[in-house]
């Protein structure tokens, strides 16, 4: 009598050891394919995903936040490493932008700033040009997290103008950060803009008929942008999308400035410590 082959064992997962059940492990994730595809395939997929946020993201207000809300969260960058990456190349592309704390004492009408930076260099005994790379150097961490101060308040806002809907704090944090991530491509194609007309971005630049229409149009767009996200999202009507995202534009406005500056002088004590 025949002995009765042995069932073949299920291929198991070589990244955590549970079995694999069709072309994905159902422990971790990671998918069962040849490893001469494995690049290809990733590659694909990982374009395919930036692709649909990007276009999703800048051309759809409200889309990826309503992906997230209804559980289709595969086909898009989580919304973390998306806020956080356009912040990155936001930061990199300064040189470019000229968005640097060697411009801001100029954007200060006061001379608050420059009185004060004129102030610590003389504390620090160095000169005001190496005392600034100092301070630039401690300005992306403190700026980093004063962005993630900007997310808290636009999700507490976003959770105050909705009070009658029953979300949960997760959506109203992932529709900030969906927000802040856009409003950071926007503030990269206005200070391009500044640029390319020759404004330098300083108080005198903003007085321009130019340098007005420009930060004019930016606030319109942050306007037109959330009364879309909110209908989307929310389900708002027109007049309270409108009322909502007014509110917003504003207190965000107030809320960024205010951040920016207080991370500047954060970076000059940061810079007059290291000084020792």
């Amino acid at each position: 009598m025949e002995a009765k082959a042995e069932p073949e064992a299920a291929p198991t997962c070589p990244n955590c050891g549970a079995r694999i059940i069709g072309p994905w492990c159902a422990g971790c994730g990671q998918e069962s394919i040849d490893e001469r595809d494995a690049f290809v395939r990733t590659a694909q997929r990982q374009w395919l995903r930036i692709r649909h946020t990007l276009v999703a993201l800048v051309a759809h207000p409200g889309q990826l936040t309503a992906e997230f809300r209804d559980g289709q969260r595969a086909r898009s960058i989580t919304p973390w490493r998306l806020t956080f990456n356009v912040l990155t190349v936001f930061l990199l592309l300064s040189l470019v932008t000229g968005f640097s704390v060697a411009n801001f004492p100029r954007l200060d009408p006061s001379g608050t700033l420059t009185q004060a930076v004129s102030a610590a260099a003389q504390r620090a005994k160095i000169d005001e040009v190496a005392f600034m790379e100092r301070v630039d150097r401690h300005f992306n961490g403190i700026f980093t997290f004063s962005v993630i101060v900007s997310i808290a308040v636009s999700a507490v806002m976003a959770r105050l103008t909705h009070l009658r809907r029953r979300e949960p704090w997760s959506v109203h944090f992932v529709f900030a950060l969906h927000f802040t991530a856009w409003v950071f491509i926007l503030n990269l194609v206005y200070f391009l803009a500044m640029r390319s007309f020759g404004l330098s971005l300083t108080y005198g630049a903003q007085q321009t008929t130019v340098g007005s229409a420009l930060i004019a149009l930016v606030l319109l767009c942050e306007f037109g942008y959330l009364a879309v996200a909110f209908r989307r999202v929310y389900a708002d009507s027109w007049i309270e999308a409108g009322t909502k995202a007014a509110v917003m534009v504003f207190v965000g406005f107030v809320a960024g400035n205010l951040l920016a500056i207080l991370s500047f002088f954060l970076a000059i004590q940061a810079s007059l410590l290291a000084t020792g």
